[in-house]
């Protein structure tokens, strides 16, 4: 057996013990080595080294000792969340949301502007300005950002960050990730921004003390991550999670076409918009659906309980094929309360398996721009986090 390959398991076991006490401190806040020991199974030696590693290299802060109970007082340890920084990045075809974030998610810095654009490399020049600009303003030195995390609607290959389909700016193929490093001259994460959301969820969000579970969005789309088995699940070339163009409505795909009768068509926010407004819909968002509601308008209230029954359908579907332990539901649409909710849950039921639904915790998170940057950032400090295991298979 050749010495290097004696080094390179050394190597590997050591990144993945690393890996091990890193998470379990993100996971819990704080930690002493005697707890990191029971939560890892390491030994107590592997954890001193392992600690004292991290904390020469300013990733881990001692945050003071354990109350007195006899014997050695314990120093607990958490993540520093100053040893890095993150760029997130929602991308939408008229406006850009960036934000500067530390290792925790916490927002330092944040923008957004509009982007006017006819082609995507003016779309790509006015999105590496924003990112300057964010950068600059932020006031923390450029050495210390670990990477750009972007989040976009449609079907991302997150291997080498490639739009394959957006379908709000009509790219296809384009090689963003490739061509942003061109210009920011930084590590660049591209991916399904319901994915980054999922991401966000497992590293610092309701996700993060389960291994399984899925993010279900409601909004301008209606989109779906999960995480399986402590992985965010892509599928084949990240088309996976596209629950919105599940058939829920035959006699409306029948009367109208394809894709008349998908759960988007139904029950996102411009069909609610276009029921309240009989097509007339320009310029109207969901903010005026809900104010006609709040005053009795029996439209507004019955386009938003048949965009519930529907996302209700959308979810039993969902459970009677994964049976996640935890639904996270959450996105913009969820503004509209409990008339949308109340149908949703009562469809639900309805149409779950007998008894599937039992047990199965449901989140509701209502999100805004910032929650989006977060996830996005989410990539770039996921990578402090991941396996060496996972990302080894990934650049296979």
């Amino acid at each position: 057996m050749s010495q290097s390959f004696i080094r390179g398991n050394r190597n590997l076991i050591k990144a993945m013990n690393r890996s091990l006490i890193l998470n379990a401190i993100r996971r819990e806040g704080q930690l002493s080595r005697t707890q990191l020991v029971g939560y890892s199974g390491l030994s107590t030696g592997a954890v001193s080294q392992i600690t004292t590693d991290l904390l020469n290299n300013n990733w881990l802060l001692e945050t003071g000792e354990s109350e007195f109970t006899g014997g050695r007082r314990q120093t607990f340890l958490r993540l520093n969340p100053r040893a890095g920084y993150a760029v997130g990045v929602k991308l939408m075809e008229d406006r850009v949301v960036c934000a500067i974030t530390d290792m925790e998610a916490r927002i330092i810095h944040h923008e957004d502007r509009q982007i006017q654009s006819n082609t995507s490399q003016d779309a790509i020049a006015q999105v590496t300005k924003a990112i300057d600009d964010a950068i600059r303003a932020s006031g923390i030195s450029r050495e210390k950002m670990l990477g750009v995390g972007i989040g976009v609607a449609g079907v991302v290959d997150p291997h080498t960050g490639s739009v394959l389909y957006s379908p709000y700016s009509g790219w296809r193929s384009l090689p963003l990730a490739t061509l942003l490093e061109d210009q920011i001259k930084l590590p660049i994460y591209v991916e399904n921004d319901v994915n980054t959301l999922t991401l966000s969820e497992y590293l610092f969000g309701a996700g993060r003390f389960h291994a399984d579970f899925v993010v279900f969005t409601v909004g301008r789309g209606i989109g779906m991550g999960m995480m399986l088995s402590g992985q965010l699940y892509q599928g084949l070339g990240g088309g996976a999670g596209e629950i919105g163009h599940i058939i829920v409505n035959m006699d409306k795909e029948h009367q109208h076409g394809a894709g008349a009768g998908t759960l988007e068509a139904n029950a996102a926010d411009h069909a609610v918009i276009d029921a309240t407004f009989n097509g007339d819909a320009s310029g109207k968002r969901l903010d005026d659906v809900l104010e006609r509601a709040n005053t009795g308008d029996e439209s507004a209230i019955k386009a938003l309980a048949d965009s519930g029954h529907y996302l209700g359908v959308g979810l039993a579907t969902l459970i009677n094929l994964l049976h996640p332990p935890l639904i996270i539901i959450s996105g913009e649409g969820l503004i509209a309360g409990d008339y949308r909710l109340k149908p949703m849950m009562a469809s639900m039921q309805t149409y779950v398996f007998d008894g599937l639904a039992e047990g199965v915790e449901i989140v509701i998170e209502p999100t805004d721009d910032q929650t989006w940057v977060r996830g996005a950032a989410s990539l770039v400090i996921g990578k402090v986090f991941e396996s060496p295991l996972v990302a080894s298979k990934a650049s296979a």
